[in-house]
């Protein structure tokens, strides 16, 4: 496809211009819609359609979001994935999201690494710079693109434009963790699109806010905790990090600087086998216990999908967290 294509989003009726090499998620965040979606890279299934007219390429065919059901029928696409062909209707519900038309437009966007280190074994952290500074919202992801144009996404772990920071820990056997943590260096150039992920601050912040992290997950709420402390009146703010045992913890001196400069800000962490400073048990049921304490607040999370799904659930019975306050990003 050499030309832009127009996408037909049914049953809205709502349509967009696609140019070449946009996924229709992509396009269709880029033209203002809510559109579905969580990971944006392929490995969930929330941003699924049925292609009623015309034809797509994937750009990862072997997609998990994808089932061999979805297979079968030949008609079901991830419009994270999907490169239209020509003109496309695609069937697939709008997101109901307060405030969608006015989140960060995803682009293309060229940078370089500036900042490689390691911070425990299996993490790293780096820093990139782009070559425009990037509008983004706290707890929002990126997309990088690993040799073999595969993408993954990894969440920011700052709130600044001009400079991308980033924590990852290594996946075993991973193809981007092999790219990352073999042959990534500073001066190497980057290929990220977004900013993508609706797990972000929302303001104004009226009620306490806890946020519940797990591994790498603590990047996207560095980035939530440090823009609510930039507001005008920051609420308060409970940040529950966990690990499984002591040598898992990371960049505890930076987030006890943060707590010693911010009075409305809190560090718990929790360590599953115990260790010195800090609690001993699960991080999510920490913190729910936390949470009984408060009139009600907001919830913020990211981690891994087990983390999620098991605070998720009594989170919602609590009656501490009013519908639709509850923001997280599970890292698949």
């Amino acid at each position: 496809m050499s030309a832009p294509v127009t996408i037909r989003i049914e049953p809205s009726g709502e349509s967009f211009a696609c140019g070449p090499g946009e996924t229709i998620l992509r396009a269709g965040l880029a033209a203002g819609l809510a559109m579905p979606y969580e990971c944006a890279s392929g490995s969930c299934s929330s941003c699924k359609g049925t292609l009623l007219e015309g034809r797509t390429e994937s750009r990862w065919p072997e997609a998990a979001g994808l089932n061999e059901r979805d297979r079968r029928k030949g008609d079901r696409i991830l419009c994270c994935q999907s490169l239209p062909q020509g003109e496309c209707v695609v069937k697939v519900r709008l997101a109901q999201v307060e405030g969608a038309r006015e989140e960060p437009r995803p682009a293309a966007i060229a940078a370089t690494v500036e900042v490689l280190e390691r911070l425990v074994p299996g993490v790293i952290f780096f820093r990139c710079r782009p070559e425009r500074p990037v509008p983004f919202l706290p707890g929002q992801f990126v997309l990088l693109e690993v040799p073999g144009g595969q993408r993954r996404a990894y969440s920011m772990a700052n709130t600044r434009p001009e400079t991308l920071d980033f924590i990852v820990k290594e996946k075993p056997g991973g193809h981007g963790s092999r790219y990352l943590f073999e042959d990534l260096a500073a001066g190497d150039a980057l290929r990220l699109e977004g900013p993508y992920g609706r797990a972000y601050l929302r303001v104004p912040a009226a009620r306490p806010m806890v946020c519940i992290a797990g591994g790498s997950g603590l990047a996207p709420m560095l980035s939530v905790v440090e823009g609510a402390m930039a507001l005008p009146a920051p609420p308060p703010v409970m940040l529950f990090f966990g690990a499984n045992s002591a040598g898992e913890l990371f960049m505890v001196d930076e987030m006890r600087a943060l707590a010693a400069a911010h009075e409305r800000f809190s560090l718990t962490l929790v360590v599953r086998d115990g260790a010195p400073g800090a609690v001993t048990g699960l991080v999510g049921d920490v913190a729910l216990a936390a949470m009984e304490e408060l009139e009600e607040c907001d919830l913020y999370m990211a981690g891994p999908p087990g983390l999620i799904d098991a605070t998720l659930r009594p989170a919602m019975r609590s009656g501490k967290v009013a519908p639709g306050r509850i923001f997280f990003d599970r890292f698949l």
